[in-house]
């Protein structure tokens, strides 16, 4: 899949294009670029995905909303879905103000060369998100373009939307994200040093820095799947998402045991998956205390494991 960076440049072939943010690249997104591969397969053309690097809103609100994926992440996903080219742009003061029909004319047709569009039921594009998909649908067939709008998309009664993945995430629903998302939420960044409690008390863990701009799961314990590739095979464990205030700590970590693992992970980037919501975080009267309920953590997570 290549991937361009910026919207200076021109596609030499004719294109099939999937709009969206796509943030979480969940199953409804994933819909949308699956229509759009069959479409470009169908048509002998490249299937383009165009996103941006943030979603759109985050420019303009003081506090952003925090992300499902991280860029690779993303790239990662849309990859697997069959894409051949993504189109990843920032989001900044010259997009957000491209209007909606420049946005079709300049970009869609003359730089992307679309001769097919397939978008979402709620796609809005162009500055402050006037167009929408009604007028999608007079532009391309003024245009004779081809349009794919995919309808809402239910899961066990809830709309399939990145704000509803975060309201499970926020409230430690990891089970019912991954029901939208199609995968377990997951975290990925460097093993850092930690302080070595966890060791002394007879559960080695690895420690990861949140990445910036990552929405922070409900502070907890987690039953989770760990990605790393000093393991040819998924890994199980444990993960506490929170400030460790039984230590006196303040500024949030994601620390992690790992069942029958004993390799080396220092410096490098592992993935962390949460797959099951054991607790909340509170501070124990000491570290017994705390060494007592790890234990009881790690049997609930065996036994949770064990029914995947």
């Amino acid at each position: 899949m290549n991937t361009y960076y910026t919207i200076d440049f021109s596609l030499p072939s004719r294109s099939v294009v999937a709009l969206g943010c796509f943030d979480g690249v969940h199953v409804a997104h994933a819909r949308v670029i699956a229509e759009a591969k069959k479409k470009a397969d169908e048509l002998s053309c490249k299937c383009v995905v165009w996103t941006f690097d943030t979603p759109p809103k985050n420019f303009f609100l003081p506090t952003p909303v925090p992300l499902l994926t991280d860029a690779e992440q993303k790239k990662d996903a849309i990859r697997a879905l069959g894409a051949d080219i993504l189109v990843s742009v920032p989001f900044d003061k010259r997009t957000s103000e491209i209007s909606p029909e420049s946005f079709f004319d300049e970009i869609i047709i003359k730089r992307l060369n679309a001769c097919h569009i397939v978008c979402g039921f709620d796609y809005a594009f162009g500055k402050s998100g006037k167009g929408n998909v009604e007028m999608l649908q007079s532009l391309c067939s003024a245009g004779g373009i081809g349009l794919s709008v995919i309808p809402e998309v239910l899961q066990n009664g809830v709309t399939v939307s990145s704000s509803a993945i975060r309201e499970f995430l926020l409230n430690g629903m990891p089970e019912k994200a991954a029901s939208l998302l199609g995968r377990p939420y997951a975290l990925r960044s460097n093993v850092i040093n930690g302080q070595h409690l966890a060791r002394r008390l007879g559960f080695p863990t690895v420690n990861q820095q949140i990445p910036s701009g990552m929405l922070i799961p409900q502070y907890g314990v987690y039953v989770s799947e760990i990605l790393t590739d000093r393991s040819a095979k998924k890994l199980y464990g444990i993960t506490n998402v929170g400030i460790r205030p039984t230590v006196g700590g303040n500024t949030p970590y994601v620390e992690t045991h790992i069942f029958d693992f004993s390799g080396d992970l220092y410096g490098t980037e592992i993935q962390v998956g949460f797959l099951a919501f054991l607790r909340p975080e509170r501070k124990f009267g000491s570290t017994d205390d705390l060494s007592t309920q790890v234990k009881h953590d790690i049997e609930a997570a065996k036994k949770f494991i064990k029914t995947i």
